[in-house]
């Protein structure tokens, strides 16, 4: 039953960084990537105990950077890096 859930979390979290990437209104998107920001920061805590998830972190990682490059780019956020 554990390997279910895991495998539906995974699923959840590709699922909603995709709906982000796919929206065109500006308002939807600013809620589609906080629902696909929250669902990577689940997924990260729930593999936190698991020694064999490093291809997962690493595609949740790459995600994270693909939500901050909408951020910046379509939403216009700030860039936080120090110049």
């Amino acid at each position: 039953m554990e390997n279910a859930a895991s495998d539906y979390n995974q699923l959840q979290w590709k699922k909603l960084v995709q709906q982000a990437l796919v929206e065109v209104n500006p308002d939807k998107l600013k809620e589609k990537v906080a629902d696909a920001e929250t669902a990577i920061f689940q997924r990260l805590q729930a593999l936190e105990r698991s020694s064999d998830s490093s291809a997962e972190r690493h595609a949740l990682q790459d995600a994270s950077n693909t939500l901050l490059t909408l951020k910046r780019e379509v939403l216009k956020y700030p860039d936080w890096k120090a110049e």
